[in-house]
Parts: structure tokens; sequence; C-alpha cells
């Protein structure tokens, strides 16, 4: 993690590799299974797929930052208990300068987004009003 209370480089900003990326992953829906809110300390399982995407993009350089509602320490523990890679939980110290509460990245991942193609107003307002979580959508029966 980078010292608290320096600024950091555009070489520290970027990873220090060539072309890192901060990649800002959110927690429940995509690094924890999660069917809905049960409760604060209630996480579920690793979900498989994102922790081995996570490891990959660190092994390349990348920077992992983890965002959520959730509390720092929950996902830090969390993350400790699972082996699971991260550089910064809910906050990017690498721009002490940023305002808002949104962590500054150049991608984020996110079950509950819908990508923004400057597609006209009326396909983004018919994605909003019809958009569903995965963990919402009920599988089709064959």
């Amino acid at each position: 993690m980078h010292s608290a209370g320096k600024a950091a480089s555009p070489a520290e900003r970027n990873g220090g590799g060539k072309n890192p990326r901060t990649v800002a992953f959110d927690f429940d829906g995509v690094i924890s299974e999660y069917h809905g809110f049960a409760g604060l300390e209630h996480t579920g399982e690793p979900i498989s797929e994102a922790v081995s995407a996570l490891r990959r993009l660190k092994a390349m350089g990348h920077i992992i930052l983890i965002y959520s509602t959730r509390s720092t320490e929950l996902i830090k523990n969390y993350c400790n208990k699972h082996g699971i890679p991260v550089d910064y939980i809910n906050d990017n110290p690498l721009y002490p300068d940023a305002t808002g509460s949104k962590p500054v990245a150049q991608v984020y991942v996110d079950d509950k987004a819908v990508c923004f193609r400057k597609q006209s107003a009326d396909e983004l307002v018919k994605e909003i009003i019809n958009f569903q979580p995965y963990w919402r959508v009920k599988p089709k029966t064959s």
C-alpha cells in the first residue's frame, strides 16, 4: 500500500508497470455471493471467477480497489480470510485531491451497473428501466 500523507507520483498512480490500471470491484454480487441484503455482517461465499480475475490482474501489476457500502474492516477481514488480493478499500489514496465518495479508478466492475456507450436517451432509459442484476434474474427452465 502507498504511504499516507505523500502525494503519489504518476508511476505510482499507474502501478509502476506497463499500462497498469486501477480496477475497482464492487464487493456484494461481484466478489461475494449476494442475493439481496441479509444483514450488515452477512457475506456470501467468494465468487471463484471474480477472485480468479482479481488474482490475475494483481499478478499483471494492476492496482485492485474494492468498494462497497460495507465497512472497510469487514471487507479487509473477508479478503484476508479468503486470500483475495486488494490494495485499497473504499478509497484510492493515490489521488488525495479527489473529492466525493466515488474512489478513482480506470475501470469499475459492478453487478448493478448499466454501461453508458453513448446510446440514445431512449435506449438508455429503456436499459435502466429494464435492468435487473444477474442474481435477480430467474434462470430459464427448458
